[in-house]
C-alpha cells in the first residue's frame, strides 16, 4: 500500500492534509510503521489466543452490558459520589500530580479559562466528551451519574484539554488518547492510597473502590479491544480506533513504571504532545515506533504483551496464577468466531 493511500485510510482525506503534503516527515515514517508492525493484528490475535475458559467466563458480565448498551467503556461502578465531591476529589488528585496541571484544572472548573467550557448535567444517555480544539471554545461535557464513573470521566476529559494550546496537532491526532487513559491509571493509585479518614469522609468503602477500579480497567481494555477489532476488520473509524488502541498499549507500558516516574513521565509527555514533538513524547515512555521494533519482536513480545498480561492479572485471582488449561492456538476461523461475541 502506498503511504499516501495509508494516510487517507487512517486519517481520512481531509482530516490531516498537512501530513499528506509532507511525505518526508517523521509522521510518514510513524504511520507507515504502525501499518508495517500490524499492531491491530497482534492485539486481536494475541488477546484471542489468551482467552482461557476462566477468562471468558470472567468477562461475560462486561460483554452482556455491551450488548445492551452498545458500549462496555461505561460499565457501571458501585461507589456513589456527589457532584461536589467529584470536583473536590479531582482537584486534590491533580494537585498530587503537578501544580501547573492543577492550575489548569482549577481554571476550568472555576470558569476562568474562556477557551474551555465545562458542562456537567444529569445523565441523559449522552457520553462524556471533549470537542475538537481547532474550534474554540472547547466544551468538556460530563454526565452526572452519581457514581465514581463521573470522577474518572472528569479527569479523563479535562486531561484532553491540557495539550490543546497549539490545536489538534498531528502528534495529538495519533497519541491524543494516551495521556487521558494514563491519567486514569494514576487516579487508580490515588484512590487506592486514600486514608481511612478520607474513605470515611467521602463515604467510600475500600473493597468497593478496589472492585470499581478493577471493573474500570477491564472495561477499558475490552473497549480498546473492540477498537483493535475494527482496525483488524478494516471497518469503523480508523482515526478514532487507532488512537484508542495505542492508548491501551501505551498505558499498559506506562503502568510498569513506579509512581514518581509515572507522574513525571506523563507531565513531560503531555507537554511534548502539545508541542507536536512525537519522538520526544515516545521517549518519555521509553517507547519506539519504528520498523526495527518489528524485526526484533519488541512490539509483539513487550508492548502488546504488556496489555495482555495486565488484563490477565486483573481477571485471574492472585492465588490462582496461570490456569492449568492452556489457551489453544487459534486459526483464523476461531478468531473470527470470537470477534462475533
Amino acid at each position: 500500500m502506498k503511504i499516501v493511500d495509508f494516510f487517507k485510510k487512517l486519517f481520512g482525506k481531509n482530516d490531516n492534509k498537512q501530513l499528506l503534503d509532507a511525505p518526508k516527515t517523521q509522521y510518514q515514517d510513524l504511520v507507515e510503521s504502525i501499518d508495517d508492525l500490524e499492531l491491530c493484528k497482534m492485539f486481536v490475535e494475541k488477546t484471542t489466543r489468551n482467552m482461557t475458559p476462566v477468562i471468558e467466563k470472567a468477562v461475560q458480565p462486561y460483554l452482556q452490558y455491551q450488548q445492551v448498551r452498545n458500549s462496555v467503556y461505561e460499565f457501571p461502578m458501585q461507589t456513589a459520589i456527589t457532584k461536589e465531591d467529584t470536583l473536590e476529589l479531582a482537584q486534590r488528585f491533580f494537585a498530587s500530580i503537578d501544580e501547573s496541571l492543577c492550575e489548569k484544572f482549577n481554571n476550568i472548573i472555576n470558569a476562568n479559562n474562556p477557551n474551555i467550557v465545562l458542562e456537567m448535567e444529569k445523565d441523559n444517555g449522552k457520553g462524556a466528551s471533549t470537542t475538537n480544539p481547532n474550534e474554540m471554545p472547547v466544551t468538556v461535557y460530563i454526565p452526572i451519574r452519581d457514581d465514581i464513573r463521573q470522577l474518572y470521566e472528569l479527569v479523563h476529559e479535562c486531561t484532553h484539554t491540557f495539550d490543546i494550546d497549539n490545536g489538534d496537532t498531528p502528534t495529538r491526532m495519533v497519541l491524543g488518547e494516551v495521556a487521558p487513559q494514563c491519567m486514569e491509571r494514576l487516579l487508580d493509585d490515588f484512590l487506592l492510597e486514600m486514608s481511612d479518614e478520607d474513605m470515611q469522609r467521602y463515604s467510600f468503602d475500600r473493597s468497593t473502590i478496589e472492585k470499581d477500579i478493577k471493573d474500570r480497567r477491564i472495561a477499558t481494555f475490552l473497549s480498546r479491544f473492540n477498537n483493535a477489532q475494527n482496525l483488524y476488520r478494516r471497518g469503523g473509524d480508523k482515526t478514532k480506533d487507532s488512537r484508542y488502541m495505542l492508548a491501551q498499549i501505551y498505558s499498559a507500558h506506562f503502568n510498569k513504571f513506579d509512581k514518581k516516574q509515572k507522574k513525571n513521565k506523563l507531565v513531560s509527555f503531555i507537554e511534548c504532545v502539545k508541542n507536536d514533538e512525537f519522538d520526544k513524547a515516545n521517549s518519555c515512555f521509553e517507547l519506539s515506533i519504528d520498523k526495527k521494533a518489528k524485526l526484533n519482536g519488541l512490539y509483539r513480545d513487550t508492548y502488546v504483551g504488556d496489555t495482555i498480561s495486565e488484563v490477565k492479572d486483573l481477571i485471574l485471582p492472585k492465588n490462582q496464577g496461570e490456569s492449568k488449561t492452556q489457551p489453544k492456538e487459534l486459526d483464523r476461523d476461531d478468531i473470527d468466531l470470537y470477534l462475533e461475541l
